[in-house]
């Protein structure tokens, strides 16, 4: 592979199942200027000035990201558009990042967060089975979430799929997904694209398929 003249998505599909060394190179120095970028911008979301070693731990863990379960990001990337891998490291990098300040405010706190918010954090109580059941629940459903959403990828995208847990799971506002994708969708881009989510995984779960995705009488 001509390294300086195949695109940012080949290159991402290469490394999805390739160990050379210098395919990763380029790879990580295409993508590592973009992730610092993104986990800066998250980085100011929480603090006023955020360090230089903060912004590196976390490109660190977006590549970590990017490998772990044998390389799954990018195996499963789909090219939707010219460098299209690059709004999907966008959406990652903002994830990681704001997951790992979670983490550490959590840690603050001296208590854990769950920081998979699609269904309301049960009240505390004081008998921790009833808690670790709630959470075992939670789990259960979004992991069924994520395997719909999965399940048909020409109904919604890799993309789409991104945005949803990032505005559910992560917290981020359709304002914040719009800056921080590189799609070109506006606020209300977002919010549309989360509504005909959340509408067509609402009739999947509920065992139907919503009116406009029925099969014609």
């Amino acid at each position: 592979m001509e390294r300086l003249r195949v695109t940012t998505n080949d290159l991402a599909k290469a490394c999805a199942h390739s160990a050379d060394a210098a395919e990763w190179e380029e790879f990580l120095r295409r993508c590592a200027p973009l992730a610092s970028l993104v986990a800066l911008r998250v980085c100011r979301l929480w603090v006023n000035t955020p360090s230089s070693a903060t912004v590196d731990d976390i490109v660190q863990e977006v590549f970590l990201k990017l490998c772990e379960q044998e390389r799954r990001i990018l195996r499963t990337f789909e090219p939707r558009g010219e460098d299209s891998f690059l709004g999907l490291l966008r959406i990652v990098s903002a994830s990681v990042a704001n997951d790992y300040f979670r983490r550490i405010y959590s840690a603050k706190r001296g208590g854990n967060v769950i920081t998979t918010s699609l269904v309301e954090d049960a009240p505390q109580s004081a008998v921790a089975t009833n808690n670790q059941t709630a959470q075992m629940h939670r789990a259960v459903l979004l992991s069924q979430m994520d395997e719909k959403l999965r399940s048909a990828p020409e109904v919604i995208g890799e993309r789409d799929r991104a945005l949803f847990w990032l505005y559910y799971r992560q917290g981020f506002t359709a304002e914040e997904i719009a800056g921080l994708s590189a799609t070109g969708l506006t606020p209300k881009g977002v919010e549309s694209a989360l509504r005909r989510v959340a509408t067509w995984l609402r009739g999947e779960m509920q065992g139907h398929k919503p009116q406009d995705q029925a099969e014609p009488g």
